[in-house]
């Protein structure tokens, strides 16, 4: 973990919020236009139905997952106020399109109409899931609740491996 915090005090990784991983995995960032996206699809109203997509990262530093691209919501997802259900066949174009630019996917994310996100039992069977059923050389994918309160408190940040799923807790945090 201190190298970890120095790491983080050598470079500039404040643009967003910066997490540790677990384990010797380096560390998350959070760029500030995901953090805007992020904000822009908050379930302030009462009606506000839920939003959600997928993660995008950057591995230019190994060290590094840079969540640089947020996803969706999409015309075709079904979404409720308490419910979202991504369009599956636009979630595999979108992995393929980025790909070929040098993004990498490495997690979904989602609105809850609550102040402080939890994920519900639905939402981390599901991100195990893919976990086990994606073909990837990740060791794990990231787990982003969007809540209704400023960040990072409205944020719930898991990472999920095959063996472990582990909430993240951010060591820098700069609004966006």
């Amino acid at each position: 973990m201190r190298a970890v915090r120095r790491m983080c005090q050598e470079r500039d990784l404040s643009d967003g919020f910066t997490y540790a991983l677990p384990g010797d995995l380096g560390v998350l960032t959070l760029s500030s236009q995901v953090l805007q996206h992020f904000t822009a699809h908050r379930q302030r109203k009462l009606l506000a139905r839920e939003a959600g997509g997928q993660l995008f990262a950057t591995f230019a530093d190994p060290s590094v997952m840079a969540v640089v691209e947020a996803t969706g919501p999409r015309k075709n997802d079904k979404r409720s106020v308490f419910s979202y259900r991504p369009d599956r066949m636009a979630e595999r174009a979108e992995i393929e399109e980025r790909f070929a630019r040098g993004l990498h996917f490495v997690g979904d994310w989602h609105t809850h109409r609550e102040r402080v996100p939890n994920p519900s039992d639905e939402d981390k069977r599901s991100i195990i899931e893919s976990v086990h059923q994606s073909a990837h050389d990740l060791a794990g994918f990231l787990l982003v609740v969007v809540g209704q309160v400023e960040f990072p408190d409205g944020l719930h940040v898991s990472f999920h491996s095959r063996d472990a799923s582990v909430v993240l807790t951010p060591l820098t945090a700069r609004r966006p």
